[in-house]
């Protein structure tokens, strides 16, 4: 019998929702220990190892039907001769292998194109396109019995975790029953996971890069871009600078965007190109459709980028990517802008299987479109433009009275408190809800560039998804203050903000549904677990790789914002609010099980959920506490989930 007299703790770790026992005992060094030179090896009659290197113990004995082994550190491990198979100076057991490691787009939004390792010995050598440091691996190991570990504690999972990549990461290949003795700190010796020990450095091509990509617009003739209305031809030339793929192509171009636009063609305009057919510039999913952001308000070079890659952590619909670029029109340098996909129904933006029944919708007080294309909502007043599709141009089965009915059947719903559920995607309004919430976007409130879509406004059961995020230079605390960016509102409860109050009064109507709020709580624990040291951390990754363009950019468009500066305010900025919101919804009251309306959860509530599901409608007062397994209906599944609650209450 084995007799231990050391204690290993099981240390828990959550991927994908499901724990993970580890065996290990304590936090472990972030270093991995040295190779080996002397060391016994314990290998136990049911298959697991122990490894005591000479190095950290004092004393071995072999008497009496036992091994006692001594730590330096005054530590004795005992352990039954009848539980060992052998004791060896060298192992027995073969160590697990990586057999495939690679980075995939599908998992890593900033990624440009799938990267693999090339593995020799102990060694994974990766290389990278893209911008930001935190990665999810795609890999395989030689053995399905084995595990992967970093940091001595933390199960690396394949297609989950998220690991930052700088410096020399080592990840640690076992099974999840060995063992090794190893020192920690000053003199203290514990058990970690014992493995084989690989190296991954990951070289970024964004670190070797000395700019970012330059992209030329040469137009026929030379001719100025000035109109929003009317595309010119032209030239487009992009060179990736070493980091994005290059590539030369003919293109249509012209101005867009409200007050960002000048009709000066001389001035840093935004413009919006469009392609013959679908092109990948910068190695982007395929599009015809792409815009050029300006970002000419003072100040605000960075925040479309930290929003967009908040929006992506979040898990926002179609999540725009953002890529710096110097632009240069007829061979004239008009600044550092934002390369990005045009908000859409495409496959490189809201892709969907078809767009026959789809419709794009954009709440804008501009309400710019043909009149057969945007009508005002009843209740609320809110503006709709039909973005897509253009009636009397795209092919569709809708017209503007079927795509009026089903907004309008959605909006009352709101303002009655009525079944939110059948109406809108409650998991997508809470990720863009939380994403605004997040970095202060106020211009929900007017509302302007607020997107959102139906992917079939023929099936009643198709619901309303918001998204995607877009135009994000009115956030970050800024108030029309250039200086305002990161310095204000860090504690601005975002959605009792009034600001044009019908329009308010809906988005924070939405944003207090029970459902959505429990969503919030579940979004809120992964995103402070998982999300916010990658967002602080992108703040400087993204301002590194941009900063020569941020800074040739004042040659032609001043700006007086030390960006390097900006970059830390961010990081600390997002974090901090991060921390405030997320304390502020955990304080935040479900009162799931009330189902008669009392402020309470009592054998009452148990009564009128009975009485409901025996036919007596109004017994139940509030449907979504009632509707305690948020599976859209009451019951018995949710009487059952009250009693349990009942009886489990102190």
């Amino acid at each position: 019998m084995e007799e231990k007299n050391h204690q290993l703790t099981p240390k828990l770790r959550f991927g994908k929702g499901l724990a993970l026992a580890l065996i290990t005992l304590l936090l472990c060094a972030m270093q991995a220990p040295a190779a080996l030179t002397s060391a016994h090896y314990l290998n136990f009659t049911d298959g697991k190892v122990y490894v005591f290197p000479d190095s950290c113990i004092s004393r071995l004995k072999k008497s009496g039907g036992l091994i006692t082994i001594t730590a330096r550190d005054g530590m004795v491990y005992t352990y039954s001769t009848d539980s060992i198979a052998s004791m060896t100076d060298a192992p027995v057991k073969e160590l697990p292998t990586f057999t495939s490691f690679k980075f995939q787009r599908k998992f890593n939004h900033q990624l440009v194109s799938d990267a693999a390792g090339i593995i020799t010995d102990n060694d994974i050598h990766i290389q990278v396109a893209g911008i930001g440091k935190r990665l999810t691996a795609t890999f395989e190991l030689s053995d399905p019995q084995a595990w992967a570990i970093y940091n001595d504690s933390v199960v690396f999972e394949s297609q989950s975790s998220r690991v930052r990549y700088d410096g020399n990461r080592i990840i640690k290949v076992g099974y999840p029953s060995d063992l090794i003795l190893a020192r920690e700190g000053q003199g203290t010796y514990i058990f970690k996971p014992y493995g084989r020990e690989y190296r991954i450095p990951v070289t970024y091509f964004t670190d070797e890069a000395t700019d970012v990509p330059r992209i030329d617009i040469n137009t026929v003739d030379s001719v100025d871009i000035s109109s929003k209305e009317f595309y010119v031809d032209a030239e487009i030339v992009i060179n990736g600078m070493g980091v994005f793929p290059s590539m030369t192509d003919s293109v249509k171009v012209k101005g867009r965007g409200n007050s960002s636009w000048s009709e000066d063609p001389k001035a840093k305009n935004p413009y919006r190109l469009k392609f013959a057919s679908k092109v990948k510039p910068l190695g982007l999913t395929k599009g015809k459709n792409w815009v050029l952001i300006a970002n000419r308000n003072k100040g605000s070079m960075l925040t479309n980028a930290y929003g967009m890659k908040a929006a992506s952590l979040i898990g926002t619909p179609a999540a725009n990517h953002i890529i710096p670029v110097n632009l240069y029109v007829n061979g004239t340098y008009k600044g550092s802008y934002n390369f990005t996909e045009k908000v859409g129904l495409a496959n490189n933006s809201v892709d969907l299987d078809s767009e026959n029944v789809a419709a794009l919708l954009e709440l804008d007080t501009y309400y710019d479109e043909p009149e057969e294309q945007k009508f005002m909502s009843d209740p609320y007043g809110l503006p709709v433009n039909i973005k897509e599709p253009e009636f009397g141009e795209d092919e569709t089965s809708l017209n503007l009275g079927i795509i009026q009915e089903r907004f309008t059947t959605f909006v009352k719903a709101v303002a009655t408190g009525g079944s939110l559920e059948d109406q809108v995607d409650i998991d997508y309004l809470a990720r863009y809800l939380m994403t605004s919430d997040l970095i202060c976007n106020k211009e929900i409130f007017y509302p302007k560039s607020v997107f959102c879509y139906n992917a079939d406004f023929l099936d009643p059961g198709s619901k309303f998804v918001f998204g995607p995020i877009w135009d994000l230079d009115w956030g970050f605390g800024y108030t029309g203050d250039k200086y305002t960016y990161f310095v204000r509102d860090v504690t601005r409860d975002f959605y009792a903000t009034t600001i044009h109050m019908e329009q308010n009064v809906f988005f924070s109507t939405l944003r207090h549904n029970p459902k959505v709020v429990r969503r919030l709580k579940e979004l809120w624990q992964e995103f402070m677990e998982n999300g916010i040291d990658e967002l602080c951390e992108f703040c400087d990754d993204y301002y590194q790789y941009a900063k020569p363009s941020l800074e040739l950019s004042t040659t032609v468009a001043p700006d007086p914002i030390n960006y390097g500066t900006q970059s830390v305010n961010a990081a600390n900025w997002l974090r901090n609010r991060a921390n405030y919101i997320y304390g502020q919804i955990q304080r935040e009251k479900i009162m799931l099980g009330d189902a008669d309306g009392d402020d309470r959860v009592s054998i009452s509530d148990a009564s009128a959920i009975i009485d409901y599901l025996m036919g007596t409608l109004t017994a139940v007062k509030d449907k979504n506490n009632a509707d305690i397994n948020d599976d859209g209906h009451i019951s018995l599944l949710d009487l059952t989930e009250l009693i349990d609650m009942l009886l489990i209450a102190p």
